[in-house]
């Protein structure tokens, strides 16, 4: 199990098990240490994520009779915290730094502000012009990135590349020398984000297209190199085109538009998702 802790303000992880148990014999966290893994779907004091007294799961706030169907996707009408994502009444919210926190959440975010560190969003996410900006390895909320409903604990992990647009110029010179360059210079996250139960089904039936069109153009297109139709082939390479693009278009979820550093810059999330995100 991969687990992230809170240290002096800062996220810190992952580590395993072992590790976790490490730093509390050394003193190095303690009970009330906020930590978080995967299979969480929100911040927890250490001596509650051990499983001695996990709360219950947070209810469905919204009711039976105005539950979204496919084609539709209310947005709730409460606010939520920007630091571990959950929804609450307007009440049980207060503002800090432009952002909105919960009580639970308020004591690590008052201790960011105090040592002078920026108030993240939801467990480390903010948001810069229409881009979302986090770090590889940074918990996303319980949200859909794509219409911004619950996700309902489900997380799809991304491991994400760029390099800059600069040596796509190998690209003229020739194809495999730009593949070798792209591989060597090109920069690495893995996010792990929040998708609804539609778009899950919207990504599978996009790589299921994808496989189709691409395995039966490649059919289609050596048969006809067998018997020495030309017309045949053209519909083959038609097919694997559309099998590609169609999941290339379908499919993607987020695209790393900028990996600086430890900073990684993100399109592809919708608009309610980054509205309710920090400013960076």
């Amino acid at each position: 199990m991969n687990w992230h802790y809170a240290d002096k303000g800062k996220q810190i992880g992952p580590v395993s098990d072992e590790e976790l148990q490490q730093l509390l014999q050394a003193g190095k966290i303690n009970e009330e240490t906020l930590v978080w893994n995967p299979e969480m779907t929100d911040w927890l004091p250490y001596r509650q994520a051990m499983g001695k007294a996990l709360p219950p799961p947070l209810p469905s706030r919204q009711p039976a009779s105005t539950a979204p169907t496919s084609n539709q996707h209310p947005q709730p009408k409460e606010g939520i915290c920007a630091e571990c994502g959950q929804y609450f009444p307007p009440d049980e919210l207060i503002i800090l730094n432009k952002a909105s926190i919960c009580a639970r959440c308020k004591p690590l975010v008052l201790q960011r502000l105090a040592e002078g560190a920026a108030t993240p969003g939801a467990a480390g996410l903010w948001r810069e012009r229409r881009k979302l900006v986090t770090v590889s390895e940074t918990p996303f909320p319980d949200r859909c990135i794509k219409c911004n409903q619950p996700a309902n604990g489900f997380r799809l992990k991304r491991v994400i590349y760029w390099h800059n647009p600069a040596y796509y110029l190998f690209l003229l010179c020739n194809v495999l020398i730009y593949a070798i360059v792209a591989m060597i210079v090109r920069k690495k996250a893995v996010l792990h984000i929040g998708l609804c139960a539609a778009h899950r089904q919207q990504r599978k039936v996009a790589i299921l297209v994808c496989w189709l069109g691409v395995l039966g153009g490649l059919g289609i297109t050596i048969s006809a190199g067998v018997t020495g139709r030309g017309g045949l082939a053209v519909v083959g390479v038609a097919g694997l085109l559309f099998g590609v693009i169609w999941g290339m278009v379908k499919g993607r979820t987020i695209n790393a538009t900028k990996i600086e550093g430890k900073d990684v810059w993100v399109s592809g999330v919708c608009k309610e998702f980054l509205d309710e995100l920090p400013e960076r």
